[in-house]
């Protein structure tokens, strides 16, 4: 759920080509591309993401036939470390989706070392907390 405005599809990679759409297709931007164009587009363009996407995401990352979609951490890390989730790998929805047209590349578990962290401390109240945050009551805050 986007805790701006509630909304539960805007998650980042929704937002990520909602904006990149946009931008594309702006008449007063840099690119001024037709719907056709934007979707001609799509295969050579790649998704990166610090996290496995749900389900959604993976689905419209296929639909859009995205060239690569890499990610960091899994969501059985994201589930470990206490995050709820849709049990549905990306993998699963990519194999599923075989008859679509520009297939697109998973690449998964890119720099696991450095996501991991930013979904450890949350959940875990001996984990530590973000640069600049400090921990109260079992809680981070901003310093």
């Amino acid at each position: 759920m986007n805790s701006a405005t509630g909304n539960p599809t805007l998650h980042g990679e929704m937002v990520a080509i909602n904006n990149c759409t946009e931008i594309l297709t702006d008449p007063q931007g840099e690119y001024r591309l037709t719907a056709a164009e934007v979707s001609a587009a799509w295969p050579m363009l790649s998704l990166y993401t610090n996290a496995e996407s749900c389900p959604m995401c993976a689905s419209a990352i296929r639909r859009a036939g995205f060239r690569e979609y890499i990610y960091g951490t899994s969501i059985s890390t994201l589930i470990d470390k206490g995050w709820g989730q849709i049990r549905i790998d990306s993998v699963d929805v990519f194999r599923q989706s075989f008859d679509l047209p520009n297939a697109s590349r998973l690449i998964a578990d890119v720099l696991t070392n450095e996501t991991d962290p930013y979904f450890s401390w949350q959940f875990d109240p001996e984990a530590p907390c973000p640069v600049g945050c400090s921990r109260t009551d079992g809680t981070c805050r901003n310093a």
